[in-house]
Formats: structure tokens, C-alpha cells, sequence
């Protein structure tokens, strides 16, 4: 009989002795999560090795703790985004209407019509730049909205990509002393949006044309779920350059800001290959630029 009473204390020792602690990690960790609150910190809290069931709700927590974290950095980053964005869109404005302003007031004085001509001309030049800045921005915001449809149809992706190397050959052979497209024609049916796709073809070799040099090369590889194509350019300075950063709205490299360029191409291009399901990637090899885009196959 003793015994059993000797057992019964023994339990209800250890029984309370359990709640005891349980409530002082719980506590602890009421502790923790108020000072993460009032401190808009985002530290992991601590575990108790004496609770296994705490330990577990201590997980979920830092997990949630790392996906707030994740968030907060993507959001800055886009914060700090939009800012360059801002700064960029009032220079490229600005430049080419006070050039246009600039020219009008020239004309305006001066009755020459070989100079009259001339201004005309630079300022047709500079409207088309605006337009084009315009109609890039109006793209870019249909594309990032939850209004934009797609309309898919079965198409072959060699095909589309040799009719946008065809269209825009001509400004690739005027740019570029050397150019070498190896295009291997493969009997593919792939569900796609062909305007859309057309778009994202078209605007990496406008990209390329634009701000690579001396040498072009285009070529495609097939894997047992991919269709991989390589949009390779040399460019004038690759220390100027920073991949990481390509893809980012107005985006251009540089300071001296290449002429006629939007700085939306690439951007809008990441942004059709994520609505199709597809991957474009950036990297630079010395002095090469290469864009790989991988496209699953259905």
C-alpha cells in the first residue's frame, strides 16, 4: 500500500513538475515573440530542449519568422526599385522634351530651311523615342496585372524564333561585324502564346542590337524536357554591367544611357517567359553577354 502511495506522489510530482516547465516555456516564448513584436525584429527564437511538443511549435514559428523575413527583403528591394524607376523615367522624359523644346525655339528663329530640315528631323527622332517609353511602360503594366490573357495555341518555337531572326536581321547585320545562328530544326508542337512569345524573341535581339557589339551569336540545344535557346553578344564593357540587375525596369548598364534604348526590353521579356512558364537567365562570360532562355516542353 505504501507503494502505491510512494508512486501516486512520485507521479504527481513529475506531472506538475511538467506543467511547471511547460509554462515557463511558454512564457518564455510569449516573451520572445512580444519582444519581436515591439522591436519589429525578425529573430528566430530559442528552443527548449525539455519540450519536444514546444520545440515543434518553436519551428513553425521560425519558419513563419524566415518568410516574413524573405518578404520584408523583397519588398525593400522593390521599394528601392521603384525609386531608381522613378529617377530614371523623369530623365528620359526630360532629356529628349527639352531637347524637342530646345529645337522648336531654334525654328522658331530661324527661317533657314535646310536647318528647319534638320531640327524637324531630330525632333521626329526624339518623339519616337517618348513613344516608344510610353508604349514599353504600357506593356510592362499589362503584363504585371491580373488582367492580362494570354491566348495559346500549338506552335513550333524554331519556327517563331527564325521569322523574329528574319524581321530583325537586318538592324543585326548593321550592328554586328560577325553573327552566327545555328538554329537546329526540330519537329516540336508546343502549347504557347506565339504573340507573346514573338515578343519576348524580338525583344532579346533587340537587346542584343542595341547594346552588344562587334560579335552575335544565336544558337539552340534540346534536352529530354527542354528546349534551351542562346542569345550571345559581345558588349563594349562588361565591368559596367551588372547581371544581377538586368532584368530590373530601366535597367541600362550605365550612365552614358544608350540611345533609343527604353530600358524596359529585358524586363518585359522576364516577365512574358514567367507568364509562359518559361526561364531567362543572364550571365557573363568575360565579355560575352549570354541570355538563356529554357523553355519546357509539353
Amino acid at each position: 500500500m505504501i507503494w502505491i502511495i510512494i508512486f501516486s506522489l512520485l507521479v504527481n510530482v513529475g506531472f506538475f513538475l511538467k506543467l511547471y516547465q511547460d509554462r515557463k516555456v511558454k512564457k518564455d516564448v510569449e516573451k520572445q515573440l512580444q519582444w519581436i513584436i515591439d522591436e519589429n525584429a525578425l529573430a528566430k527564437i530559442r528552443h527548449s530542449s525539455s519540450s519536444k511538443s514546444h520545440d515543434n511549435l518553436v519551428n513553425e514559428i521560425n519558419r513563419m519568422v524566415e518568410k516574413v523575413s524573405e518578404t520584408r527583403i523583397e519588398f525593400e528591394e522593390m521599394v528601392q526599385q521603384n525609386k531608381r524607376m522613378v529617377s530614371s523615367i523623369s530623365h528620359d522624359f526630360r532629356t529628349p522634351l527639352t531637347s524637342m523644346l530646345g529645337y522648336i525655339q531654334i525654328l522658331q528663329n530661324d527661317s533657314n530651311s535646310l536647318k528647319d530640315e534638320k531640327y524637324l528631323k531630330i525632333i521626329e527622332e526624339r518623339t519616337k523615342i517618348l513613344k516608344n517609353l510610353v508604349e514599353e511602360f504600357y506593356s510592362l503594366s499589362l503584363l504585371e496585372s491580373k488582367e492580362y490573357q494570354m491566348n495559346f495555341e500549338s506552335a513550333n518555337p524554331i519556327i517563331l524564333v527564325q521569322e523574329q531572326v528574319a524581321m530583325y536581321y537586318s538592324e543585326l547585320e548593321n550592328r554586328f561585324d560577325h553573327i552566327s545562328i545555328q538554329l537546329f530544326e526540330e519537329k516540336i508542337a508546343l502549347l504557347t502564346s506565339p504573340v507573346d512569345f514573338n515578343r519576348l524573341i524580338g525583344n532579346l535581339l533587340k537587346n542584343a542590337y542595341t547594346h552588344g557589339i562587334k560579335r552575335f551569336a544565336l544558337y539552340n540545344e534540346m534536352t529530354e524536357k527542354s528546349l534551351i535557346l542562346y542569345f550571345e553578344n559581345q558588349v563594349k564593357d562588361a565591368n559596367l554591367i551588372e547581371v544581377d540587375r538586368l532584368f530590373e525596369r530601366l535597367y541600362k548598364g550605365d550612365d552614358t544611357r544608350a540611345v533609343g534604348s527604353t530600358g524596359l526590353g529585358l524586363s518585359i521579356a522576364q516577365k512574358i517567359a514567367e507568364a509562359l512558364e518559361y526561364q531567362l537567365e543572364a550571365s557573363m562570360k568575360e565579355s560575352t553577354l549570354q541570355l538563356k532562355l529554357t523553355i519546357p516542353l509539353n
